[in-house]
């Protein structure tokens, strides 16, 4: 029950923690005036992806002191995005998302569902090694090259000028990482404690509780992006971030530590996310609709189907 409560408070303080750097981090970008989308792509997808970063950082070097955690840096990692595509795009698609340009799907197409390939392809031996994970690092670094290259491509309304002062900006950024860095650690050390408590994997712990606590941030962002008709910041908050976490979470822990994948992620995750993937690109860019109350409900069936299939089925 201890364990319980402190994986509570730990990923309260990764929520909050987020919250705090994502508030300095948009006055120091609203100064720069950038676009909601390259906003939402390169900011807020980091900012909101720094509790998996910092989990994947903590477990790493506990695992190179001799834990074996690698299943919470691979289920965190996986079970974020799958929570952050089936589940907030499921519940934030109640208020709706319009359709998006059609000319993005390609290189979304190339970076979403090409890292589930690649990091499908690495783990098939089940470890992503050191070199494995230098090259996801790369092919993340590719993503914002061609973000950063081709962003008149994204370009539109900027945000508002910044009315806060870059010091105190600076300030509450640095507040944010502090408290994520504790946060982080807390949640590993007891996600750990709790999986043996109650016979779970780390994996399944991972994927559900700390997945589901990780996407707390985007989940924030996306209502309030919705609520205030700014659709373009959630989807290039959510695209992002499922770009770093797929890419940057499992490359970073491998050249740390070589992270060991379980078969459960094989079976299990990685279908999961590509089918998740796959359709919410062709509900954005195919069909037109974008994401209505339909496509939500099939998204939430499809988060609560995997969560139930993490629970008890393989590797569970």
């Amino acid at each position: 029950m201890i364990d319980l409560l402190l994986l509570i408070v730990g990923m309260a303080g990764l929520w909050l923690g987020s919250e705090t750097l994502i508030k300095g981090a948009m006055s120091l970008a609203d100064r720069y005036r950038l676009s909601d989308a390259l906003f939402g792509m390169l900011v807020l997808a980091i900012g909101t992806d720094l509790p998996e970063l910092f989990v994947a950082f903590d477990a790493s070097f506990r695992s190179l002191a001799g834990e074996d955690l690698s299943g919470i840096v691979i289920g965190s990692a996986i079970g974020s995005t799958i929570g952050q595509f089936a589940l907030v795009f499921g519940v934030a698609g109640f208020i709706g998302y319009e359709a998006m340009n059609r000319k993005f799907l390609p290189r979304n197409m190339f970076f979403l569902l090409g890292s589930i390939v690649t990091v499908f392809i690495f783990a098939w031996d089940g470890v992503i090694t050191r070199i494995e994970g230098i090259i996801l690092i790369l092919y993340y670094v590719s993503y914002l090259a061609v973000l950063i290259l081709r962003r008149a491509e994204i370009s539109d309304e900027g945000g508002e000028a910044s009315h806060m002062d870059a010091w105190r900006a600076w300030l509450i950024l640095a507040a944010g990482l502090g408290l994520l860095l504790v946060a982080a650690e807390l949640t590993v050390v007891s996600a750990a404690s709790f999986a043996d408590d109650v016979g779970l994997s780390d994996v399944a712990v991972s994927a559900i509780v700390i997945g589901l606590g990780s996407s707390l941030p985007e989940l924030s962002v996306s209502f309030v992006a919705l609520l205030r008709k700014r659709g373009g910041l959630s989807v290039g908050n959510l695209v992002g971030s499922n770009v770093l976490d797929t890419l940057l979470v499992p490359g970073i822990a491998a050249v740390i530590s070589p992270v060991v994948v379980p078969a459960a992620i094989l079976l299990v995750d990685l279908p999961f996310l590509f089918v998740t993937t796959f359709l919410v690109l062709m509900f954005l860019y195919v069909t037109g609709r974008g994401i209505k109350k339909p496509e939500a409900v099939l998204l939430l069936f499809i988060y609560f189907s995997y969560a139930a299939v993490r629970l008890v089925g393989p590797g569970s």
